[in-house]
């Protein structure tokens, strides 16, 4: 089998977010194939499924900049977006018996292998967080939704780390080691680092690791339907990205499940 590549991305960021649940879905009813898409974002801060945007994010800031913000389907804390990262999302069918160990000690080290073929020695601190030198290069999330598993994470190339640091907010109090606020670009680590060249390691990483060779396509017309769907209904909806559920979800999954019968 072979690992379907989608370079497919939206100017809007909150249909680029409507996407990567449109994608996990229409592989869980085998429509598509393992699928590796690689996209980037304008602007945006991207919320973890159950976080609270006042305790992750500077609000008086993200106003003040005009940074969307945009709640995922998946957990983690809120990240970073502009056109200065290359996010990724790898969503597959597998049968295991751990599937978040498999998603974090074994499907990841398709970022790792990538950033190893660029020429750096990454590795993970809590659970997810991708370092190089003591530096986060990488921050991930993952999940298990409609019989699939889902991972996602965007790599800082050369994004706008003093507007990053002005608009999300580190927690006082907590558990983790704090090598996840300390983050850095590629570039800070590697001379003329171009996307092309991320792009070109993460696509090797990744077919490295499910041993499928890769194959580009464009999205299946499930696909498409279904992120209108979620971005007109659900993504683009304050009642989710500031309150984190919808009134209407039964009608989406009913008109979801129209497209996908």
């Amino acid at each position: 089998m072979s690992l379907r590549v989608l370079f497919n991305e939206y100017p809007d960021p909150y249909l680029n977010i409507a996407f990567e649940e449109a994608l996990a879905r229409v592989r869980g009813v085998d429509t598509i194939s393992d699928t590796l898409r690689i996209w980037r974002n304008k602007k945006a801060l991207i919320l973890g499924r159950f976080m609270k945007v006042e305790e992750d994010v500077n609000l008086e800031n993200a106003n003040r900049f005009r940074f969307p913000i945009i709640r995922r389907f998946t957990g983690g804390g809120t990240v970073y977006h502009d056109e200065g990262c290359i996010n990724y999302s790898l969503v597959i069918k597998r049968d295991v018996r751990y599937p978040l160990d498999y998603l974090y000690a074994h499907l990841l080290k398709g970022t790792l292998l990538a950033l190893k073929k660029l020429g750096l020695r990454p590795y993970l601190k809590n659970t997810n967080d991708v370092v190089v030198n003591e530096r986060k290069v990488s921050g991930t999330a993952a999940g298990l939704r409609w019989e699939v598993l889902f991972l996602h994470g965007s790599i800082l190339v050369d994004s706008n780390l003093q507007m990053l640091y002005s608009l999300l907010k580190i927690p006082k109090v907590h558990s983790f080691d704090p090598v996840k606020y300390r983050v850095a670009n590629l570039t800070s680590f590697i001379k003329n680092i171009s996307m092309d060249h991320v792009v070109e390691a993460l696509i090797w990483g990744y077919s490295r690791v499910l041993s499928a060779p890769s194959t580009f396509e464009e999205p299946v017309r499930e696909e498409s339907k279904i992120a209108e769907i979620l971005y007109e209904e659900k993504y683009s909806k304050d009642e989710w990205n500031f309150g984190g559920s919808i009134k209407n979800e039964t009608e989406i999954n009913k008109k979801i499940k129209e497209i996908l019968s």
